[in-house]
């Protein structure tokens, strides 16, 4: 592995330049790019030549940005369905690609298939970003997870990339301990775990770790919890927008701008008729890879919902921007009208409450809702409940029955990963939201 890694190590310089491009090169290197991929897929993978045939599209015909609004939408359900005879491309080597499991968040996982080469790319994509953050290769990063990191023991040798391994199934307080004793310069977790971190820790504790930053991914970062962590570990809290499918989607840079990896994909934001929509208004997220040639993805519609931003951001670079991940489609609440409730706005009528550790709503298929909390001890949760349900009633116009229930855990899945709020109504309509 760490031969592998070395041997890629050329595409640092390319990688690097890439986020000081101009616009218009940017625009240049990316229809490049899809030109390339397009060939590719057509020539080599059996569901897009099919695709492209049945609806007349020719290859060629899809050279810039604009066309690729031409290509019909890829669902999950296609993907599943056609892996993975119709989906890699022909005569790949499996001993020479790594497939990679999804977190089933929605419901069902889904293999991901990369190729040694593309996996090595992702992971300097990543690295771009913290080197931009401030991290050294000498500094210690905590990961707070189910499963270890990957690792590279010759490089951990020479004290490099060193990592530290931090159980998520752990309680807080036992996590804590462990991050006290490694002491890491840097620590990596879900929103939902650094937000439990910084409630159980204390700000003293917070401030005396020196931590240069913290990394954020996998769930909704709201700004209340933002705030929060920051206030607490007394360092700013840094966020990145990936899934394995894709890896590097977006990455925040030191401005806490969310910047698209240009480099790696192309993002279109869509209304539900599926035309493309401007900066500042919200839209399903369609992502194109433009690296992944083992495993091809072509307007993948990733299942979430976000907002981009037509400002230029104060660091420099000319990627993209997104103003916003509003949340997953099937974390919107469905009123009775048909009008949708974005989680953030959800979320932060229980998150600011102190009196409540963690908590989970769920919208059932009558449109009620019921609340799931884990309550601080010693706390009278008579009251945290009428207050939850003060709050929601407001919120929603009194037009959903809500239910406050006490537990003592919250199922955290496979991965780890938290949902604060999920509709099964959502859900069901998949990507009609």
């Amino acid at each position: 592995m760490a031969l592998r890694y070395l041997q890629h190590l050329y595409n640092w310089p390319v990688i690097f330049r890439n986020q000081w491009k101009t616009p218009g090169e940017l625009v240049a290197m990316q229809e490049r790019a899809l030109r390339r991929l397009i060939a590719h897929a057509y020539a080599r993978v059996p569901h897009y030549r099919r695709l492209f045939d049945s609806k007349g599209i020719r290859p060629e015909s899809i050279s810039s940005l604009t066309d690729l609004r031409n290509v019909p939408i890829l669902t999950k359900e296609m993907v599943r369905a056609g892996y993975p005879g119709d989906m890699l491309v022909s005569g790949v080597d499996r001993s020479e690609c790594s497939p990679r499991m999804t977190s089933g968040s929605s419901g069902r996982k889904l293999e991901v298939v990369l190729d040694h080469r593309v996996a090595v790319l992702y992971r300097l994509m990543q690295l771009r970003q913290l080197i931009d953050l401030g991290y050294r290769p000498w500094d210690t990063m905590a990961y707070v997870r189910f499963s270890p990191p990957v690792t590279n023991i010759m490089l951990q040798r020479m004290r490099l990339f060193r990592r530290s391994f931090i159980p998520l199934e752990w309680e807080p307080e036992r996590q804590i301990a462990q991050i006290l004793r490694t002491r890491p310069r840097i620590i990596n977790a879900y929103p939902s775990v650094l937000y439990l971190l910084a409630r159980t820790l204390g700000k003293e504790k917070g401030k005396g770790l020196n931590l240069k930053f913290l990394m954020s991914n996998s769930e909704l970062l709201t700004a209340h919890a933002r705030e929060y962590i920051e206030d607490v570990f007394q360092c700013r809290v840094y966020d990145d927008y990936s899934c394995l499918e894709f890896s590097a989607i977006a990455f925040e840079c030191r401005m806490q701008s969310l910047h698209i990896a240009a480099d790696n994909v192309i993002v279109e934001l869509l209304d539900d008729r599926g035309d493309r929509l401007p900066p500042g208004v919200p839209g399903r997220i369609v992502v194109t890879s433009l690296n992944n040639y083992s495993m091809p993805y072509i307007r993948y519609e990733i299942g979430d919902v976000g907002i981009l931003s037509g400002e230029q951001c104060p660091c420099g670079r000319h990627f993209p921007v997104l103003k916003a991940i509003v949340g997953r489609c099937d974390d919107f609440l469905v009123m009775p009208s048909g009008r949708l409730i974005d989680p953030q706005t959800v979320v932060f009528q229980i998150e600011t409450i102190p009196e409540v550790r963690e908590f989970r709503v769920i919208q059932q298929r009558d449109r009620s809702l019921i609340v799931n909390i884990i309550p601080e001890s010693a706390v009278e949760f008579r009251k945290v409940k009428e207050e939850i349900r003060a709050k929601l009633n407001v919120l929603l116009d009194g037009s959903l029955p809500v239910e406050v229930i006490e537990t003592c855990c919250l199922d955290r899945g496979s991965t780890g990963k938290h949902r604060s709020v999920f509709s099964q109504i959502t859900a069901s309509r998949g990507s009609d939201v």
